[in-house]
């Protein structure tokens, strides 16, 4: 299975809304107290000069200038805020669409699938994570063949143990092999540490 190439839509960014509108609007919120602490220090002088009641140009100069700082930041303000806004959105899903992998392979091995890896994008977050996740499925993939084989190989045993035309000293070999066989499957099986819950089982 070979990592394949997905170019998203911009509306495929939106892969968990819950989490990216609260991490986006929380952002937005630090980032507009910021530019209005950014904005009240610039305008804060010529706010307090235009009710300076003894120099009258004075008070027009600065209202004029205020009013047009107070234009052009509302407009910055506004750029600003979207394209925050569509950042936080584009970064917090590099992380939210690695998890979603996570849990659709978590969803897979828990029926017994192992095929499924995880592949992610190039910018994706997660990475180191994501290989760790492979090399545990190819560990549990190796140790389950290697019980499979044996367990075949106990079957084929058994069988011919069980076979009315085999002589005695075959059948005899064939149990021989098949005890082997099963030892060999209780040891793989040792290596596997379960839950409480499931040793009575």
């Amino acid at each position: 299975m070979s990592p394949k190439t997905h170019h998203r839509k911009f509306r495929n960014y939106f892969i968990n809304k819950k989490i990216q509108l609260r991490i986006a609007t929380t952002n937005l919120m630090y980032m507009v107290l910021v530019v209005l602490i950014f904005v009240f220090s610039i305008l804060d002088p010529f706010y307090l000069d235009i009710f300076q009641p003894t120099d009258l140009c004075r008070q027009y100069l600065s209202a004029k200038i205020f009013i047009v700082l107070l234009e052009r930041m509302a407009i910055t303000v506004a750029l600003l805020l979207l394209v925050a806004f569509i950042h936080q959105i584009i970064m917090s899903h590099k992380f939210c669409g690695p998890l979603v992998n996570f849990v659709n392979s978590f969803q897979r091995i828990k029926k017994g699938d192992l095929t499924r890896k995880i592949y992610l994008r190039r910018y994706d977050y997660f990475k180191d994570e994501a290989l760790h996740l492979n090399d545990m499925i190819d560990g549990l993939s190796g140790m389950i063949a290697d019980i499979e084989n044996e367990n075949k190989m106990l079957v084929s045993s058994l069988e011919q143990a069980t076979d009315a035309k085999a002589s005695q000293v075959v059948a005899s070999d064939a149990l021989m092999d098949a005890k082997k066989r099963a030892v060999a499957c209780k040891e793989m099986l040792s290596k596997f540490a379960l839950s409480e819950e499931f040793h009575d089982n």
